[in-house]
Order: structure tokens, then sequence, then C-alpha cells
């Protein structure tokens, strides 16, 4: 039996909505109780089991979720859906290119490689997935995509908000806003009309990006709206001339007839993903009661996570909170801005990305990133919203400050980046994999990300001091030190479900060369490795 926790009690976090921003209050506190040092590991469980009770901590059955299971009939339609290069413009590009179960329910990228994918020796590679894969549209196969792929691992427990700027989310009323809502007078997105009734958040965002170019859609039908595509693209599986399958007898078993809709594509593809629950962890077990379940560094860690940073711990709390270990509203924290960015302008150049404000306009929440949740988040770097950390180690180190931590990663000195031999930027696999194929300096490939980053961070000290507007800035903290960053990031490991990690845990979710024969149509994605081998 698998389980959730959630967080309950008054002030939790001090996030939007209850009087502060993130990590400013971290839960109703501790009491005032010393949060033990580094040489105090003994005092962990005792200093744990305290913030449990202050926070009512609580594992739950999720048998009282309304979540489908794997073998559900429309998840399994979904999953065949979700491994259809026939959802692809170009029939070279499937949902999971970018949300493969193997990698972590994303693809291990710190950007995504949509269409028109190639290897190191540029030999079209749609297939390949994860390292190794190169962009072909682009001349020294930068990606195209601006942002890092989520997980879709637990997505079925998030009824807040989907993509990093929350475009897709639902309101308190629980219509569901996205890209396609109309805007009133006031400018205020609406309710989406497409969407049916009763559409789950996980539907609503699975029609969005086949509608994206560089994404799913490539060239295809560029002049036509996002509706008149996805009526095309749904014509793909009504066993036509054009398009000779199998779909309808799938569809007939999810749906009990053989109507093939974008709104029925998009409905399966959302029953697969929410029933991708992997939360049985060795946190769980904790929380449960096996005390033995954490390491003494991990418990030590949770109290850091949990504790207030007025009383010296981490607040990590203050944005990642709840049953999933996220608030999914959006953030100021500063993280590195790299890649192509979302065409913003930032005085000196346009490959910046405002986040949350491109999305509502308001210009108090620019930079502001969703909050993910923690789950499994052991198996889902490179971290960021543009998966510029490659450690957790690094990601809990830049709270302590960020400037400094952009410096490092950027081996900067005297606002001038790569003045080291090593910058960890240049050690992410996918600048690396870029560097070695087409001979270029690590500087040479994104000249533009370490002054967008500073731009970044520079906007979350104006916050701080007053000098601008933001809605959710991160406050200050006491440093945590190397030991005590060590220990966060050991309790964030605790949250891994062993699920996600072996193959053969996550096979009712994959579509593998043996299932070919009884496919729908010809053009599975059929994932492998740079390497050939299966995924």
């Amino acid at each position: 039996m698998r389980y959730r926790w959630r967080l309950e009690g008054p002030g939790i976090g001090g996030g939007p909505g209850n009087g502060g921003g993130p990590g400013n209050g971290g839960g109703p506190g501790n009491g005032g109780r010393p949060i033990p040092t580094i040489n105090d590991l003994e005092n962990a469980q005792e200093n744990l089991q305290a913030l449990i009770t202050d926070l009512n901590l609580t594992a739950i059955n999720l048998q009282e979720e309304n979540l489908p299971t794997i073998t559900d009939d429309k998840a399994q339609l979904g999953k065949q859906l979700f491994f259809a290069k026939n959802l692809g413009g170009e029939q070279s590009v499937a949902c999971v290119s970018c949300h493969h179960p193997v990698l972590g329910g994303g693809d291990q990228l710190s950007l995504p490689i949509g269409v028109n994918a190639m290897n190191e020796l540029e030999q079209s590679s749609h297939d390949l997935l994860g390292h190794g894969r190169f962009n072909g549209n682009e001349l020294n196969n930068l990606p195209n995509v601006p942002r890092n792929s989520p997980t879709i691992f637990n997505l079925g427990l998030n009824n807040r908000a989907l993509f990093w700027d929350g475009r897709v989310e639902r309101r308190r009323g629980g219509g569901i806003i996205t890209p396609d809502s109309p805007i009133d007078d006031q400018g205020r997105r609406l309710r989406d009309p497409n969407l049916p009734a009763n559409t789950t958040l996980a539907a609503a965002q699975a029609r969005f990006p086949v509608t994206s170019a560089d994404e799913m859609r490539g060239s295809f039908l560029s002049n036509d709206d996002s509706q008149d595509l996805r009526v095309e693209l749904a014509t793909r599986f009504t066993n036509n001339s054009d398009f000779t399958s199998n779909w309808p007898a799938s569809f007939i078993q999810a749906f009990g007839d053989d109507g093939i809709t974008f709104n029925r594509i998009a409905d399966a593809i959302g029953e697969y993903e929410r029933s991708m629950v992997f939360v049985n962890n060795p946190w769980q077990a904790y929380l449960e009661g096996n005390n033995d379940a954490l390491t003494q560094e991990q418990k030590a860690g949770a109290v850091l996570f949990f504790s207030n940073r007025r009383d010296g711990g981490a607040g990590c709390v203050g944005c990642h909170r709840g049953q999933t270990l996220a608030s999914n509203r959006h953030h100021l924290v500063a993280y590195p801005q790299i890649g192509p960015g979302k065409g913003n302008d930032t005085g000196t150049n346009t490959s910046n990305d405002f986040g949350r404000e491109n999305i509502n306009n308001q210009t108090e929440e620019r930079f502001h990133f969703r909050a993910p949740s923690l789950l499994n988040i052991e198996v889902t770097a490179p971290y960021g919203h543009t998966g510029a950390y490659q450690t957790l180690e690094e990601v809990v180190a830049h709270y302590n400050n960020p400037r400094d931590a952009i410096d490092r990663l950027f081996a900067a000195n005297n606002n001038r980046a790569f003045t080291g031999a090593n910058a960890p930027f240049c050690q992410l696999t996918q600048i690396r994999d870029l560097m070695a194929k087409n001979n270029q300096s690590c500087e040479s490939l994104y000249p533009d990300a370490y002054q967008n980053s500073i731009a970044v961070v520079t906007h979350l000290e104006q916050a701080r001091d007053g000098t601008v507007d933001a809605r959710s800035p991160l406050r200050g903290r006491r440093n945590l030190s190397p030991e005590q960053v060590s220990h966060v990031a050991e309790f964030m490991r605790a949250l891994t479900d062993p699920c996600v990690t072996n193959r053969a845990c996550l096979e009712p979710w994959l579509v593998e060369e043996s299932d070919r024969a009884n496919y729908p149509d010809n053009l599975p994605l059929i994932a492998t490795d740079k390497n050939g081998n299966s995924l």
C-alpha cells in the first residue's frame, strides 16, 4: 500500500496568500528549540519527532485519492498515445521524447530537444533520448526549448498548476486557465472554453506540447491555430486511408465507442500520467512509525528542512510543503538563466526569461517560477527551470547566497565569468556533449548566460531592499554549513521511491520493442540511449 503525507496547521511556510514570501515562516515554529548542530546528530530523532507533532505531518492512504492505476483502460490507451509519434506534427517526436519513465519522468537534459533530433554523427535519431540527443534545427545543435522538462511522476497529486510558469492552472472555482483562455476587459484570463466538463489538470496540460513548434509540432500546419491543429492530429488515429491503424479498437476499450477526438486523446494521456504515483519512500515509512527508515544524517536534514529560518533552520518548507513538498506557487529564488530564454529584454539582450510575468503581465512576478514537488527529486537532475545545477548539494547551497552560487557555477571573478578552468556549468553533461561535438568553448555556447543570471539575482536583491516590487522573493537566512547542506540533500534523497530507480518496476508504464507487434500503428517511439541500448 502506498502513502503520501500532508502538512497541516496555520501559517505553514509563510507563502503567498498568508502574509509573506517563501521561506519566511517555515511553519508554526518549533517552540524556540535550538536547531541541532552538525555534531549533535544524536538529538536529530527527538527534534524531528517534535517538528512532526508541531506541523502535524502525517502519512495518508492513497486509496483516499481518486487516481487511476496503470491497468485501467484509459491509462493503457494513454500509455500508447504517450509513445505515439503520430502526435508529433512531423511524426518524429512523442510525449515520451521529453518525459521518459526510466529518465526520472523527464529527459536528464538541462534543456529539451524536441523535433528533428540527431545524434553526434549528424544522423537523424528520433528514438535516441537523453544524453547524446542534439537539435538538428540549429547550426551548433543548441536546444530551442527554453525550459527544463519537469518530471511527470506524481503529476496526479498536483491540483494547482503545471508548467514552470503555471500557465495551466486550476482556479478556486474549479475552472482551468490555459494559454487558450479568453481575456476579459480587465486583462484577466478566463476559463478555457475548449475543455470538456471534469477535465483533469493533467489532461488540460496534455493539449499544449503538441502545439509548440520546437517541442512537437515542427513546421506542420504552421499557419493553423491550436484547435485546428488538434483536430487534424486526431484524424491520424481514426484508421483512414492516410493513417491505417488499430487505434479505434483501443478507444472502444477505453471509452466504449470508437469516437476519436483530441479531447479524448488528452484525457487518456492525462490518466496515464496520473497513474504514475511513486511516493513509497523512506520518509513515508518514517512518518508511519519506522524510526530506522531514515539515517541520522537524513533526520538532521529533515530538521533543517522543516525548521524556521529565524530558528536557524533552512526554511525549505516555506516553498516545499504539503502532500508532495510543493507549493505549486511561484517564487523568486534567482536560479541561473541559461539557454535561449523566452525573448524577454533585460536591457542588454533578449535571451532572458521573465517566468510568471509572461503569463499574467504582472511585473511583481518577474523571474518567479513554480516551486515543484521534491518527491523523487534525486532522479530528476539537472535542477531548476533551465537545468543549471547538477547536484542537490548545489541546489541547497544556492539558497545560502544566490549571487555567490551563480559566481561559483560560472567560475566568475570580478563580474567576469569563466575565469577558472573547471566551471561547474561546463561540467553539465549536455554542455560537455555540445562542446565536444562542435569543438566549442563552454563560454561560446551561451555567452549571455552569466549576465542573464546576474540580472535575475540583482532583481532578487532589489526586491529584498524594496527597490522593486516582487510578490514572493526568497528571504535571507543564516548560511548553512557544508555539513548541513549535505544533510538537507540527504533528506531529499530519502524522498525517492525505489520503484523509480528500478526499470523492472517501471515496466508497466513503458512501451518496448516487445510491444511493437501489438501497437496500434507502425510509429511507436521505442526509446534507446546514445549507445543504442533500450531504455
